[in-house]
């Protein structure tokens, strides 16, 4: 196992910078994320660069630990939860579409510290709310993180993956954020 320095910086990821994170941020995605759960680069990068996004990377050295993607809620349409949305279009909700740590970086609040930074960030740049999906059963400690910090179920999507991996369910969550 790697020894693991315990100074991790946290960096906005944007169009500036994505060239640079690029190959890790796709790694990362497909060694994290079952296959019905991974974006295109191409998706990932209209995320990143998103001119209104909130895209965040942990990084150790060179190392990328981990990362948190989004957007506002209106550049979402194609995915359920958002796409049924009521807030949609009134520009006040970012979208959080992705948050993953490297298994190596794991148990250390990574996770938390993007998160956090994620909902800092939109607060400041006057968002009112974060929304997001949580796969039931294979992202439990994503959905207990989110609630930790706030997030409410607003429903239930069924069979959204439609990848046979049971249970086929997504909680559409968010977290209202209050002046600071």
């Amino acid at each position: 196992m790697p020894v693991i320095s315990t100074t991790t910086q946290y960096e906005r990821l944007n169009a500036t910078n994505w060239g640079h994170w690029r190959s890790q941020l796709l790694r990362l995605e497909t060694q994290t994320y079952e296959p019905s759960r991974q974006d295109t680069p191409e998706t990932l990068e209209k995320i990143i660069c998103h001119k209104k996004g909130v895209s965040l990377a942990a990084i150790n050295g060179e190392q990328l630990a981990g990362f948190c993607l989004g957007a506002p809620l209106e550049a979402f349409s194609h995915v359920r939860g958002p796409a049924e949305d009521s807030l949609r279009g009134s520009a006040t909700v970012l979208y959080a579409a992705d948050t993953l740590v490297h298994d190596e970086y794991r148990g250390q609040g990574i996770g938390r510290e993007l998160k956090a930074h994620q909902i800092d960030a939109a607060r400041s740049e006057g968002f009112e709310q974060v929304s997001g999906r949580n796969r039931a059963g294979l992202a439990n400690a994503m959905w207990r993180l989110n609630s930790s910090l706030g997030a409410r179920a607003v429903h239930i999507i069924e069979k959204d993956y439609q990848d046979g991996i049971e249970p086929d369910l997504c909680i559409y969550y968010r977290i209202v954020l209050s002046a600071s």
